[in-house]
């Protein structure tokens, strides 16, 4: 660990996480090293909220976020520097070890079925596909009704997704549902997929970059993660 990063092991990592989550100035991403989700809301923006002992879910009109409770759950507090040179930048990782952080990582475009855990009721008939960015903690998905993104999905099934002829182009029209998962949590993206050379818009929405991706990363290597843990949801809270 480097001297940026510090672990905070005075409160239960699964009651500071509710915490986070029911601030609407705290946001939220979930993902690896060039595809990742990210979940925010407005203070005034409608917000269903559900929490149990085990789970914490806020879904609004343009997303949602799962928080899950895991056993082994670390925190790990660090800056990093931000375009103002007299400014850092605070964020907070929760973390896991790699074996209690790993997921299917699957390589290539899979379909799993209908999302039986989606954040809404009626997005649980939507079929779930792993885009396959294959890296073991973090599960990329879309979820979709639309005929003809199911059938160029099924028809990109055993390969990658950018290098399926036409699945991103079928991805930007049809804008499906974004899916990410951690065994920390699930991020949610209702809002649409902006086209090459657009603007992501205001609020949750994702970012995939291919030549990111193929480094295989966790994270970036400016973020001071210690070795043996790996983030499995990034918290940042309102700068002061």
């Amino acid at each position: 660990m480097t001297q940026d990063a510090t672990q905070d092991t005075a409160q239960d990592p699964f009651d500071a996480l509710k915490i986070h989550a029911r601030d609407p100035h705290t946001g939220w991403s979930l993902g690896i090293f060039g595809a990742i989700a990210e979940f925010m809301r407005d203070p005034d923006e409608p917000a269903a909220m559900e929490a149990g002992a085990d789970a914490l879910t806020v879904v609004t009109a343009r997303g949602g976020l799962a928080v899950r409770r895991h056993p082994a759950t670390v925190l790990v507090d660090y800056e990093m520097p931000s375009r103002h040179a007299e400014r850092r930048i605070r964020a907070r990782a929760a973390c896991l070890p790699e074996t209690a952080a790993a997921r299917a990582g699957r390589a290539v475009v899979t379909q799993i079925g209908p999302d039986r855990d989606a954040l809404r009721d009626e997005d649980r008939d939507g079929l779930l596909f792993d885009l396959g960015i294959g890296l073991g903690s973090v599960e990329a998905c879309v979820r979709t009704r639309a005929p003809a993104l199911i059938a160029a999905l099924r028809a990109a099934e055993g390969m990658p997704a950018f290098l399926a002829p036409g699945l991103m182009a079928a991805m930007v029209e049809h804008s499906p549902h974004r899916v990410f998962t951690s065994a920390l949590g699930r991020i949610e993206v209702f809002q649409p997929i902006p086209p090459p050379g657009g603007v992501s818009p205001d609020g949750p929405h994702t970012h995939v970059l291919p030549k990111l991706i193929a480094h295989q990363r966790t994270h970036a290597a400016s973020v001071p993660i210690p070795d043996g843990l790996v983030p499995c949801l990034s918290i940042h809270p309102p700068q002061g």
